[in-house]
C-alpha cells in the first residue's frame, strides 16, 4: 500500500500484489480511509482472512486500515524507509555539527563533504584502497575518511554507531539486536532519538520487517513509472485518461498477461 500525486496535485491510493508478479491491483481516485475501506470490502471477508503479510511505510494511517481489513495479516513495515528515516536524520546531525564550525575550518570540510560515506554500511567502506581527498588535502581509506568526521563530534559518532547497529541487526533479522539498540540511544543526537521513539512506538511492525524479506519497493518502482508517465504528458486532468496510460504501459511491461487494472 502506498500513495502518489496525480490529477491536479492530489493523492491516489495505490496497491500492488504481492504474488511475485508485482502487478498494481488498483488504484483509487482518492486516498480517503473511506473509499480504501469501500474497496476491500468488494472481497469477502473469507478471503481477506487468508492474506497473510501486508506491506506498507512508517505511515500509521495505512496500518490502521491494514489491520482492519486485513485481521490475520502480518503487518511489515518497509525496511527502506526504516533506513531512509534513520540516514535522514543523521544527515541532519551531521549539517547541525558542521555549522557550529567555520567554514575554513577542518571539521567544517570534514563533515561537509564525502557526506555520502557516512550513509554506506560500514562494512562496505573499503579499509584498503587509499583515495586523495582534496577537501582534506590528503590520502586516506573510506572507512579512515568516515572515522575523521565521527572524530569531530562524541554526539554524532553515536548516532553514527546507533544507525549502523540497527541497519545490521535488520539485514542479519536480529530482533533481540534491533530492540537492545533502539532501547540504549542515550547518547544520540536530538535528530536520533526522535525517530528512535518512531520506531519503539512501532515496534512489532519494525519487528516485522527483520523476518521477512517483504519490502515496498516494487510498489515505489510503480509510484517511479507513474511519475514518468506524467512527466512525458505533461501531467494529467482527468483521472480515467490517467488510469488508461498506466494500463497500457502495464500491458507493455507485461506483454503475456492481461492487465487488471480496473477504474474505480
Amino acid at each position: 500500500m502506498d500513495e502518489f500525486r496525480g490529477v491536479g496535485g492530489k493523492l491516489h491510493f495505490i496497491c500492488i500484489n504481492g504474488n511475485g508478479v508485482h502487478e498494481i491491483q488498483q488504484i483509487l481516485p482518492d486516498r480517503y480511509k473511506n473509499s480504501i475501506i469501500e474497496y476491500f470490502k468488494q472481497f469477502p471477508e473469507s478471503v481477506r482472512a487468508r492474506v497473510k503479510t501486508v506491506t506498507v511505510d512508517l505511515n500509521s494511517y495505512y496500518q490502521d486500515i491494514a489491520k482492519l481489513m486485513f485481521p490475520n495479516a502480518k503487518i511489515v513495515i518497509d525496511r527502506f524507509h526504516i533506513i531512509a528515516k534513520m540516514t535522514r536524520a543523521f544527515n541532519q546531525s551531521r549539517v547541525q555539527t558542521m555549522k557550529k564550525y567555520n567554514k575554513q575550518s577542518a571539521e567544517y570540510r570534514t563533515l561537509k563533504f564525502s557526506w555520502r560515506l557516512y550513509l554506506k554500511y560500514a562494512k562496505n567502506l573499503d579499509e584498503k584502497q587509499l583515495f586523495y581527498d582534496r577537501h582534506l588535502r590528503k590520502q586516506l581509506t573510506q572507512l579512515e575518511r568516515v572515522e575523521e568526521g565521527l572524530a569531530v563530534s562524541p554526539e554524532l559518532k553515536a548516532s553514527y554507531e546507533s544507525m549502523q547497529n540497527i541497519m545490521k541487526s535488520l539485514k542479519d533479522h536480529d530482533k533481540d539486536g534491533i530492540v537492545n539498540y533502539l532501547y540504549n540511544t542515550q547518547n544520540s543526537s536530538r535528530q536520533m532519538k526522535e525517530i528512535f521513539r518512531t520506531f519503539k512506538k512501532n515496534l512489532e511492525v519494525i519487528l516485522n520487517a527483520s523476518e521477512t524479506g517483504y519490502s515496498n519497493g516494487p510498489v515505489e518502482g510503480m509510484n517511479r513509472m507513474i511519475k514518468q508517465i506524467q512527466r512525458t504528458a505533461f501531467g494529467f486532468r482527468n483521472y480515467h485518461h490517467m488510469i488508461s496510460r498506466i494500463k497500457l504501459r502495464q500491458m507493455k511491461t507485461k506483454p503475456d498477461k492481461k492487465a487488471e487494472l480496473k477504474v474505480a
